[in-house]
């Protein structure tokens, strides 16, 4: 069977470093990514800057997940699906910046979601446009052999228990404990995720 590709032309990219200062500027002066300019959205990402920038002086990457990235030897493109307001992008892009940045053989390039409807739409969880997404595919074939996101896995199962049991909590409330789950979590639950990932990519590069 023909592996998909990624066909749709990209906008503009950045890399993580140029991401985040994007997300600053858009910080600085009062503005957001996207085509909605609420209120809420522009306050989400002034906070998502300050997210980002106490993320990349924290985070550290175990051993494990370390040596098995180190490893890679086949030439992967990351490309993240991102909005400047999305908590959860702000949460895990540093960390998936400092574990691409492990190896030389993979390319992290960041997109909008909402300047690249086509992508988006390929890469849809349960219907929805739900970001980060992360999507790797093979530098020489173009195949898309894997695909990531929108959260950690353990993170997105809390997410599930806690609708589940609170199905008239209000918005702020429940974004406030999701960002909760992440400082306690500390990073773990996504670098858990790839653990289970980089091999199985790695297999489906291989079998193209």
């Amino acid at each position: 069977m023909e592996k998909e590709k990624l066909k749709h032309p990209i906008s503009r990219s950045w890399g993580y470093s140029d991401y985040r200062n994007f997300v600053i500027q858009l910080s600085e002066s009062k503005s957001t990514s996207g085509v909605e300019q609420s209120i809420e959205r522009i306050e989400a990402t002034k906070l998502n800057a300050q997210r980002m920038k106490r993320i990349d002086k924290q985070i550290v990457i175990g051993k494990d997940l370390s040596d098995l990235i180190k490893r890679v030897n086949q030439k992967w493109n990351w490309l993240v699906i991102a909005e400047s307001w999305c908590g959860d992008g702000a949460q895990n892009l540093p960390v998936i910046s400092k574990m691409g940045s492990l190896n030389v053989n993979i390319d992290l390039k960041i997109i909008l979601r909402d300047e690249n409807p086509e992508i988006m739409d390929k890469n849809l969880t349960n219907g929805a446009r739900s970001i980060p997404i992360l999507i790797c595919t093979d530098e020489i074939s173009g195949d898309k052999i894997g695909i990531w996101g929108p959260r950690p896995k353990q993170i997105a199962e809390k997410v599930k228990e806690f609708k589940s049991a609170n199905p008239n909590i209000s918005h702020h409330e429940f974004v406030k404990n999701v960002h909760l789950w992440y400082a306690q979590d500390k990073g773990e639950s996504i670098q858990n995720d790839f653990l289970k990932l980089i091999p199985a990519w790695e297999n489906n590069s291989i079998s193209g």
